[in-house]
């Protein structure tokens, strides 16, 4: 029954081309898959601020600024690193140093591309060295990544992250660090 209506519907069109208009049809018809970050390289500037929940004395939060660049493998991976400097400048007494930490790290992420708007996640590995007054020290940490990234065009997208680092040689002074950054990001192709 729906074979006559079918026939009138594509009357003028010879037979032997309605399976390759069918197959084209579904084809353009079809979703593409996601690539918002394939085969591209990144360029990120971003500002934010840097915070030692587990320190109660000053200075155990301040302003950050970092550099980063990722590589998109596909349309879900990427490697990305970065480069980080915070001042937790002494809020309340003067005479306190100026604490300074830095970060140095790689790590993976996996995006979920929904169109204009991707968040996306990652894991990563770190050196953050530091400095309070005139004493250095250097920690190992791990981190994980929360992002969401708004695409203002194929080359450029403004974005949120979130990092917990879990310090891993300095677990009982001061275990975790965490950042809050907005970033732009300057894509090209590769």
């Amino acid at each position: 029954m729906c074979r006559p209506a079918v026939v009138m519907a594509y009357r003028g069109v010879p037979r032997r081309l309605l399976p390759a208009i069918a197959c084209l049809a579904a084809l353009l018809g079809s979703p593409a898959s996601a690539a918002a970050y394939d085969h591209q390289v990144s360029l990120d500037v971003s500002a934010g601020w840097g915070w030692a929940p587990a320190l109660d004395a000053a200075p155990n939060n301040g302003p950050m600024a970092g550099l980063a660049t990722t590589v998109g493998i596909d349309d879900a991976w990427a490697i990305g690193f970065n480069l980080g400097w915070a001042v937790h400048p002494p809020f309340t007494d003067a005479t306190d140093p100026v604490f300074h930490v830095g970060i140095v790290g790689v790590e993976g992420l996996y995006y979920i591309d929904i169109l204009e708007i991707v968040p996306f996640f990652g894991l990563g590995i770190d050196l953050l060295p530091t400095v309070n007054g005139s004493t250095w020290g250097l920690d190992f940490a791990a981190h994980a990544r929360v992002s969401l990234d708004y695409l203002v065009s194929r080359e450029v997208t403004i974005g949120i992250d979130v990092r917990p680092y879990i310090l891993l040689t300095a677990l009982s002074l001061d275990p975790v660090y965490i950042t809050f950054q907005a970033r732009v990001s300057f894509l090209f192709d590769y």
